[in-house]
């Protein structure tokens, strides 16, 4: 039971810090894209964008779209329910300027 105790501190603590995660994807017209992903209190919008620089290098990019959400729920004190708290998402899709849409031949 101890190491369930300890798994379920770390993933509560997880949480409520964040991470950011990073999807590569295909725009319609062919040119990659990355949704990145933001999500956590201890986390903003430029953390977002700061990855993308860091993806795309000097080329930089362009945002295709963004989006974001909170719920304002609070977290109660001495609740043990995971889905408890002013979860926050942040979401970006970038494509590099380097990428290219693929050209069409119709």
């Amino acid at each position: 039971m101890p190491s369930t105790k300890l798994l379920l501190c770390l993933v509560a603590t997880a949480s409520l810090f964040g991470c950011v995660t990073v999807n590569e994807m295909h725009l319609a017209d062919g040119s990659i894209a990355h949704k990145i992903s933001c999500n956590g209190r201890e986390l903003s919008i430029e953390t977002c964008f700061e990855k993308a620089a860091d993806l795309c290098g000097a080329a930089g990019f362009e945002t295709v779209t963004r989006e974001g959400r909170s719920t304002g729920r609070a977290i109660s004190k001495g609740s043990t329910d995971l889905n408890s708290g002013a979860f926050e998402t942040r979401n970006i899709l970038v494509r590099c300027n380097d990428q290219k849409p693929v050209p069409r031949y119709d």
